[in-house]
């Protein structure tokens, strides 16, 4: 078993001006071989996939400046909610964790900034990003109706103004299987019919709306 300590939380803070904030569980334990030293830079499919739904504004190749430059435009912030894990296995998925200290902090990163919307990249399992931030720190209880819209609006009383919590569909390839037998892409795939990618193109139209992205021109 081995102990995997976050690198990258204290180096990049949640911007007090941020409101949108991006929040995982932690990265994988082995970051020496990251193409980018930072949030998602082990395979960099979230921030392509950001790349080709704001039409390119972070920039070819990716890097980190450009990672960097994108979310300040944006006013997105990125966090975890793991500060340190055990794992009962080398692979990077989230039910290898035994999360032994959490990001608590995030709480008061979010409370001391301007953040609307929290957009978490993995939602109900015990070591899923939401359910670590919905249960074990704000000690909340999941219904069938979170798990149905995949989001939840808070009260204006936990952060000092109303945040809207939305658990997003994985811009990883190996959530593809469960993507397309959701409702949503079911409701929307005619629109991909002539498409060599159906579920790629609607992942992109997908995060261009949760991000309020528009493609410049």
């Amino acid at each position: 078993m081995i102990t995997t300590i976050h690198q990258y939380l204290d180096l990049y803070p949640v911007d007090p001006k941020s409101e949108k904030v991006i929040v995982g569980t932690i990265h994988p334990h082995d970051t020496a071989n990251f193409k980018i030293p930072f949030f998602y830079g082990s395979k960099l499919s979230l921030w392509e996939l950001l790349q080709r739904a704001s039409g390119g504004e972070i920039g070819q190749p990716i890097t980190l400046q450009g990672v960097l430059r994108f979310l300040r435009r944006h006013k997105i912030a990125v966090s975890d909610t793991v500060r340190e894990c055990r794992r009962t296995s080398t692979a990077w998925a989230d039910s290898d964790l035994i999360p032994t200290r959490l990001n608590t902090e995030l709480l008061h990163q979010i409370r001391n900034s301007k953040i609307r919307e929290v957009l978490f990249m993995s939602g109900f399992g015990k070591t899923n990003a939401f359910k670590l931030f919905y249960v074990d720190m704000l000690g909340r209880k999941i219904t069938s109706d979170i798990r149905h819209q995949r989001e939840v609006q808070l009260e204006p009383d936990v952060f000092g103004r109303s945040v809207k919590l939305s658990v997003l569909y994985s811009p990883s390839g190996a959530a593809n299987i469960a993507l397309a037998q959701s409702a949503i892409y079911r409701q929307n795939q005619s629109k991909y019919a002539h498409s060599a990618t159906p579920l790629y193109d609607f992942k992109v139209d997908y995060y261009r709306e949760k991000f309020e992205l528009s493609v410049r021109k």
